[in-house]
C-alpha cells in the first residue's frame, strides 16, 4: 500500500465527497484509492491510500492541485508517521523566469525540453513555493561580467487562490486580516499563467472549469508554520 497526506487550502467548508468526486477526475487513477479523514482537521486534511504506486507518484509529484481555485497539497508518508504533523510548509509549482536559482524556493527540476515561441523569452523550473512567505512578484539578477543589477518578472503556473492585497495562497481579499490601513491591492492577477509543457496528460491537462467563485468566511486564516527541522521523509519511499 502506499500512503499519503491531502490538505485543501480553503476556509471554505467543503464536502469530502464533492471533493474527492472532482479530484479522481483530474487524476485519472488506474486502480482505487481509499481516503479518510483526519480527525484534527476534519473537511481540510485527509489520509490517502493507494493500490497503485504510479497513482501515488503522480498524485504526489503531479501538482500542484486545485479544488475550486483553492490548492489541495499532497504528501506521501510512512507507516508509523502521524498524519495530523504534516506541516504543509511548501507547495511544488512550476515558475517561468528568466533565470534558475534558488531565489523563490528549492528548485526541484528544470525543464529543458518545453517548446514553442516561450523558450526565447522564459526559462522554466519546478521549485518547492514556501507557503509561510507572500508571493514573489519579481527577482533581481546581477549580470557576473559588469555586476550590473536588472529587475525580472516571475510567473506561475496553475497558481491557487491567493490574496492580492498581502501576497499569500489560500485566502482572497475579502477575509485578509491586514489592518485597514494597509488594504491595498500590492498583487496582479497576472502572475498566473496556464501551463506551457505537456509532459503526462494525467498531470497538466486539467477540466476547463475549476469549480465556483470563492466566497467570504469569517473562519480563522491559516498560516503555514515556518519549518524548524530538517530531514523529513522522503516523500517517495515505498510503503510495505
Amino acid at each position: 500500500r502506499f500512503l499519503a497526506v491531502g490538505f485543501l487550502l480553503s476556509t471554505l467548508l467543503v464536502n469530502s465527497r464533492n471533493l474527492f468526486d472532482h479530484m479522481k477526475k483530474v487524476w485519472k487513477l488506474c486502480g482505487e484509492m481509499d481516503k479518510s479523514p483526519v480527525k484534527a482537521e476534519v473537511g481540510k486534511k485527509f489520509i490517502l491510500e493507494f493500490l497503485v504506486e504510479g497513482d501515488w507518484k503522480h498524485i504526489i509529484m503531479g501538482g500542484p492541485w486545485q479544488y475550486k481555485g483553492d490548492a489541495f497539497l499532497v504528501e506521501g508518508i510512512t507507516s508509523g508517521i502521524d498524519p495530523s504533523a504534516a506541516l504543509f510548509t511548501d507547495v511544488l509549482m512550476w515558475k517561468l523566469a528568466h533565470d534558475l536559482g534558488e531565489s523563490l524556493g528549492t528548485t526541484m527540476m528544470i525543464d529543458s525540453s518545453a517548446r514553442g515561441p516561450i523558450n526565447n523569452k522564459f526559462l522554466r523550473t519546478r521549485v518547492q513555493l514556501p507557503l509561510f512567505t507572500a508571493l514573489q512578484k519579481e527577482i533581481v539578477l546581477v549580470d557576473d561580467i559588469t555586476g550590473e543589477e536588472f529587475v525580472v518578472q516571475v510567473r506561475y503556473e496553475r497558481l491557487p487562490n491567493f490574496c492580492l492585497f498581502c501576497g499569500y495562497i489560500r485566502h482572497v481579499e475579502d477575509i485578509c486580516d491586514l489592518p485597514a490601513g494597509e488594504r491595498k491591492i500590492n498583487f496582479s492577477l497576472d502572475l498566473h499563467v496556464h501551463p506551457v509543457h505537456f509532459d503526462d496528460p494525467r498531470c497538466w491537462n486539467l477540466p476547463d472549469c475549476m469549480g465556483q467563485p470563492h466566497q467570504s468566511s469569517s473562519s480563522m486564516l491559516w498560516r503555514a508554520p515556518k519549518p524548524t527541522t530538517l530531514g523529513l521523509p522522503d516523500p517517495l519511499v515505498k510503503l510495505k
